[in-house]
């Protein structure tokens, strides 16, 4: 799982980000996440910001790699 969070989000703040990221944390799932800096609030993922491409670039592409070793 992958969650992030930008820093003015009002529709999901990054404390709720967190308190996601800890519950998974404590079901032992396997979870990465990430808070970036933001002024456009809620539509943050809409824009290209570069830190939320590099992320979920990486994020992908690892997922990839890990579904690629496990056929």
């Amino acid at each position: 799982f992958l969650i992030l969070s930008f820093s003015t989000d009002w529709r999901f703040s990054k404390a709720r980000s967190d308190e996601l990221i800890q519950a998974m944390v404590r079901a032992r799932k396997n979870v990465a996440g990430a808070s970036i800096e933001s002024s456009h609030g809620h539509d943050s993922f809409l824009l290209p910001i570069p830190r939320y491409f590099e992320i979920l670039t990486t994020y992908m592409q690892r997922l990839a790699l890990d579904l690629g070793h496990a056929t």
